[in-house]
């Protein structure tokens, strides 16, 4: 009887704990790679623009072709935790210097937008340091 008993409370315990662990993953965590250009910057791209006025505005591509010194690409790979990877890119072409083609086909500006969750915050929850200067 006790030996039952044993049993069955050791198939119990086994049985919960395979439950337990079939449900648990791994925290990923989230990986991005590259030039990240924002909507806003690449609404500044203009043809007729020389090379230092990109690098301005996008930073250093982070494809430079070796056999074509006059094609940039800029590309973001992004990798959320759990989630599918997501990927954008846009290809500058140039010609002497100058700007001559924008190749956007590939570019997805929802990729680069970063949404905050910003919550109403009481100013009396904060740390007396960290509290703002009450209004005259």
């Amino acid at each position: 009887m006790q030996k039952n008993l044993i049993i069955i409370s050791l198939l119990g315990m086994a049985l919960i704990l395979s439950a337990g662990l079939s449900g648990c993953s791994p925290h990923r965590i989230d990986i991005q790679q590259g030039n990240k250009v924002s909507p806003e910057n690449f609404a500044k791209l203009k043809i007729g623009m020389s090379r230092n006025q990109i690098v301005f505005i996008l930073g250093t591509p982070l494809l430079k072709d070796p056999f074509n010194q006059d094609r940039w690409d800029y590309i973001y790979y992004k990798k959320p935790g759990n989630e599918a990877v997501r990927q954008s890119r846009v290809t500058l072409y140039f010609d002497r210097d100058i700007l001559q083609k924008i190749d956007d086909s590939d570019y997805t500006p929802e990729v680069h937008e970063e949404k905050m969750k910003i919550e109403n915050i009481d100013s009396n929850d904060l740390p007396p340091g960290l509290r703002p200067e009450p209004r005259q």
